[in-house]
């Protein structure tokens, strides 16, 4: 395990951020089980060792709070674990490390507010640049409710199922309701005619391209696409559409203010590692 300035790291910690890295890439699609586990476990250790050194530089900054301002702390820290269920037994136990890390908690409260204190304060211009930057976030897509009715042309003459399936639109078009006609003829395994809504998310798609070109209740030509021909009727439509500034500001402040404050942390981080001595065993 690493030492840091010759104080040990602990492995527990190690282990309980390379859980959360894991599990955030996991809740972001971007991984299944153990595919990246070594990128995340050297990512987690790195994680640890920034934080060991932004403790120890708030310990050389932030002078030790009084007896008063610690005791305050220690019995609000106690409280927190009560309410979250922990005996009086086990607080007992661990009264000492509990205290100390309340104090270190504190410290580097302190510690970080001080260096947040020197960042600009945004101001309306910075939360619209930055709305307008990542504008695709704040973007509702297209949608629409279909019912789809698709065969295979297997035959020796596939004009034998294009004409099958503009006999089908014909039909539609001249009154037949689409949802009978799809259930008796589509050739889909298991006979589903309903594909639910459908977001519009890729432009070069020829299905989508197809769908997203209808209007609410109308029907598609037959089109060809992945060696089928498709019929789709959409049933209902939802335009796209953008949510106002005015709408997500006070979010946009408090994501980009977050943003700012872990870049300091970061920076600062970098700087302190230049001058750290850092042994892995």
């Amino acid at each position: 395990m690493p030492r840091v300035n010759g104080e040990p790291v602990d492995p527990a910690l190690i282990e309980d951020t390379f859980i959360r890295l894991k599990a955030e890439a996991e809740l972001a699609s971007e991984v299944s089980c153990c595919e990246r586990d070594d990128e995340f476990r050297e990512r987690a250790e790195e994680e640890v060792i920034d934080g060991i050194l932004l403790a120890q530089e708030a310990e050389r900054r932030v002078p030790e709070p009084s007896a008063d301002e610690a005791r305050a702390a220690f019995e609000d820290t106690l409280r927190e674990w009560r309410r979250h269920g922990a005996s009086w037994d086990l607080l007992d136990a661990q009264r000492e490390s509990l205290r100390a890390e309340t104090i270190s908690n504190l410290r580097m409260q302190r510690f970080t507010d001080s260096l947040w204190k020197e960042l600009p304060e945004l101001t309306y211009d910075d939360l619209r640049t930055w709305y307008g930057e990542n504008l695709v976030r704040f973007r509702t897509p297209a949608a629409a409710k279909v019912l789809h009715l698709v065969r295979f042309p297997e035959g020796a003459d596939p004009w034998d199922d294009y004409a099958a399936m503009l006999d089908f639109r014909r039909r539609a078009l001249e009154g037949e309701d689409f949802a009978e006609l799809a259930v008796g003829n589509t050739q889909k395994k298991g006979g589903e005619i309903d594909l639910g809504w459908i977001d519009q998310q890729r432009l070069l798609n020829p299905f989508e391209a197809m769908l997203f070109s209808l209007r609410e209740g109308e029907i598609s030509p037959v089109f060809h696409y992945e060696q089928a021909y498709h019929l789709v009727k959409v049933t209902e439509a939802r335009v796209a559409s953008v949510q106002p500034f005015e709408e997500v500001a006070e979010g946009i402040r408090e994501e980009v203010e977050r943003a700012r404050r872990l870049q300091v942390l970061k920076d600062l981080a970098a700087e302190l590692r230049a001058k750290a001595v850092i042994e892995r065993d």
